[in-house]
């Protein structure tokens, strides 16, 4: 199965996209934009492209644990992520 991993960031968004093994991020990739629709976008290309069946995304934790504003927008961006690919994540 392929997984692909997204690193959520204001203007960059990274992108690895495992083999079918699972042991080696075999494509990887920047989207650069600022605008969430067009990451979406994006991503929903690559895993038309590549054949992708799961999702991770990163979700970022204060160095004591609580969640900042960064954690608020991976959680939005992994809700869009879902009802628009249906994949798991």
């Amino acid at each position: 199965m392929k997984i692909m991993a997204i690193d959520y960031g204001d203007a960059h968004t990274g992108i690895a996209i495992s083999d079918r093994l699972e042991t080696l991020a075999g494509f990887t990739t920047v989207i650069n934009t600022r605008r969430q629709e067009e990451v979406v976008t994006q991503i929903q290309s690559l895993i038309a492209e590549h054949g992708v069946e799961r999702l991770v995304l990163g979700y970022p934790k204060n160095m004591d644990g609580t969640l900042g504003p960064r954690a608020e927008k991976c959680a939005a961006l992994g809700e869009i992520l879902q009802e628009t690919t249906g994949l798991p994540l």
